[in-house]
């Protein structure tokens, strides 16, 4: 039998990060935000700008619990520039990305393009 490690009613063994991960969502966050984990277990929120992430928020259930999934593309929101390639990206405080003010600040992630308002990546 696989141990579980259990966070409220949510349980942690085998879920598959590319199909989603869930968290418990601090009100404020919205389906299709960008989202990092609070200081609490198994918990996630908009981040303030500058702070590294953990996936898309993709679903927002009623009972404040939703699924963040990472590994896949994303197209998020951006704000300034990003270049394409290896980079680090951080949250902008408004449930997007930007650029990580220094390296070891953000997400590690490949960004594959942008265009004027967003950004195709995925997490490393």
């Amino acid at each position: 039998m696989k141990k579980q490690i259990r966070v409220g009613n949510v349980g942690y063994n085998g879920q598959d990060p590319k199909g989603g991960i869930t968290y418990k969502v601090v009100a404020g966050a919205e389906k299709g935000d960008i989202v990092g984990p609070t200081a609490n277990p198994g918990e996630v929120e908009r981040p303030a700008a500058g702070k590294p992430f953990v996936g898309e928020l993709v679903t927002l259930e009623r009972d404040g619990v939703g699924s963040v999934h990472r590994g896949e593309v994303t197209i998020a929101r951006r704000t300034g520039a990003i270049t394409p390639g290896f980079t680090e990206l951080a949250t902008d405080g408004t449930g997007g990305v930007q650029a990580a003010a220094s390296a070891g600040t953000g997400t590690r992630c490949h960004v594959i393009a942008t265009d004027a308002d967003s950004v195709a990546f995925y997490i490393l």
